[in-house]
């Protein structure tokens, strides 16, 4: 067992940041999202990273309004997230904070480890995410991580 852990030094578990739908790559080849943003400056998405590697790659889940599953103590309740993990961006590269596309929150928006271990939970263990969601979350986790 190696003695320095496979996570980032710069970006704890927790950690919010802001971004646009379709810079994730989720929003793979989609354009302007959301109307109602036209402004391309304006980072509407928040994401909160709930793991990283040792070159600060980044794996996280999107909070919005709506979601199946949500955050109590974060922003008196209304915060609520989907179990899907992403790690990319749309151009297919690792998410990593860049100043531009993915800009760091301050640390008084980031969310509880224990908020951030139940999404964990949620998204690789919970018999209410489908069998299916659940082993891709954990193959995307293993790609991030460089195992096999």
């Amino acid at each position: 067992m190696s003695k320095t852990k496979n996570i980032s030094k710069k970006v704890p578990n927790g950690r919010t940041l802001q971004t646009r739908d379709e810079y994730l790559g989720s929003g793979k080849g989609k354009k302007n999202i959301k109307p109602e943003h036209p402004n391309p400056n304006d980072l509407y998405r928040r994401v909160t990273v709930i793991d990283s590697n040792i070159q600060n790659e980044l794996a996280i889940i999107k909070l919005g309004t709506k979601g199946r599953h949500s955050l109590k103590k974060y922003l008196t309740g209304k915060s609520k997230y989907n179990a899907y993990i992403e790690i990319e961006d749309n151009n297919g590269n690792r998410i990593k904070i860049d100043g531009v596309r993915f800009v760091e929150n301050s640390s008084k928006r980031d969310i509880s480890k224990e908020d951030v271990t139940e999404m964990k939970k949620y998204a690789l263990k919970s018999k209410e995410t489908s069998s299916r969601l659940r082993n891709d979350n954990k193959q995307i986790l293993h790609k991030l991580k460089n195992r096999k």
